[in-house]
């Protein structure tokens, strides 16, 4: 009888094993019919515009489903677009609470600092992005999105605390972005000391050398100005109309302005140098050959800001004809003074006025100067 009772003991093992499979079946196929009779509710919810009964069908989901991140991504990601922030955030914060992977869980909170930045709720944004900013994947991102922040608020000094996870990155657009932030806080002015490691920490923005130059000239220092304003002439040539002015103030020798010039008038084919070139000629006592550079220069490159220099000299040099050449000048002003002078390269802002952060888009210093028939 003990026998008998032990060759039953594997088949009583398999039963029990089958009859356990068949029930975990049972459970599964139960749940997934709960999740799909929930996410179907959600749905119907979603097509019959009654959006708040939907957000908490599908969020009950949650606790039951949590495979189908992306689909509430997706789904916050749409609430965001349509501006309806506080659903993106709910949706959000639940999933912030999951147990997820890390790399999922990290890119989650990026996903409701943006909520949060978006609806204004920047210092619960600030919190998250902070923390961010130490991971790897979503550092530069989250730099990025955290300056935008600081630039909403104005909070310009709190860049510098960044530096070092900025220099982590290769992005050049964070590297101006903290310059200029640094050039921005009013509240603590730089110095020339501080504004010349930031131009050798930070060599691709200019507005740190720009910004070096003018306060030497303030301060009479006129040879290192000079020096200031040539850098920003070596990387930036388009903005000679902004910098000659100044450089004209630091009393270069008369043959190193004019070298400087002809460089940028012929080399760069720059407008305002060749006006500028034009009128050292004219000073120096060659009008001719400043009439005759403007003339060929019109052949080469036609602008309506030479062609202004030239009426203008010849009312000089033909007084007979100075009436009717005055009257086509004035025209001629009227009509440049509509026209813009800078465009941002990026989204394509157009303005009179020059801004180092772009009203439109909200990028550092790619608001530049225009070139072409109008152009400077």
């Amino acid at each position: 009888m003990l026998e008998l009772l032990f060759l039953l003991l594997p088949v009583a093992a398999a039963y029990g094993w089958f009859y356990g499979r068949n029930s975990l079946r049972r459970e599964e196929l139960k749940g997934k019919a709960s999740v799909a009779k929930n996410l179907s509710s959600g749905l119907n919810f979603l097509l019959t515009d009654q959006e708040d009964k939907a957000i908490e069908q599908l969020l009950q989901l949650l606790d039951i489903e949590a495979a189908t991140i992306d689909t509430y991504l997706a789904l916050a990601n749409l609430f965001r677009r349509r501006g309806d922030w506080d659903k993106a955030i709910r949706i959000h914060e639940k999933l912030h609470q999951l147990k997820l992977p890390k790399h999922q869980a990290q890119q989650i909170q990026l996903e409701l600092a943006n909520d949060y930045y978006s609806a204004g709720l920047y210092d619960r944004a600030e919190v998250l992005l902070t923390a961010l900013v130490g991971t790897d994947a979503l550092r530069e991102k989250a730099l990025k999105q955290l300056f935008s922040l600081f630039i909403a608020t104005h909070d310009w000094h709190k860049a510098a605390a960044f530096a070092h996870e900025v220099d982590k990155t290769d992005s050049k657009s964070l590297r101006i972005a903290i310059s200029n932030m640094r050039c921005q806080d009013t509240k603590k002015p730089l110095d020339a000391f501080a504004l010349r490691l930031l131009t050798q920490q930070y060599p691709q923005s200019i507005r740190p050398k720009m910004q070096l130059a003018q306060l030497l000239l303030q301060q009479q220092q006129l040879d290192e100005a000079a020096v200031a304003f040539k850098a920003v002439l070596t990387q930036k040539p388009q903005w000679s109309a902004e910098v000659l002015p100044g450089l004209i103030q630091c009393q270069l020798p008369a043959q190193d302005w004019y070298q400087l010039l002809s460089q940028l008038a012929h080399q760069h084919k720059n407008i305002t140098a060749t006006i500028y070139l034009a009128d050292w000629l004219v000073q120096t006592g060659s009008p001719a050959a400043g009439e005759q550079l403007l003339l060929e220069k019109l052949q080469q490159q036609p602008n309506i800001r030479l062609f202004q220099r030239l009426l203008q000299l010849r009312q000089i040099t033909e007084p007979e004809h100075r009436a009717a050449l005055h009257s086509i000048e004035q025209m001629v002003n009227a009509y440049l003074e509509t026209k813009i002078l800078f465009s941002c390269r990026n989204c394509g802002f157009k303005t009179r006025q020059a801004y180092w952060l772009c009203p439109s888009c909200q990028q550092w210093e790619t608001v530049e100067p225009l070139s072409g028939i109008d152009g400077r």
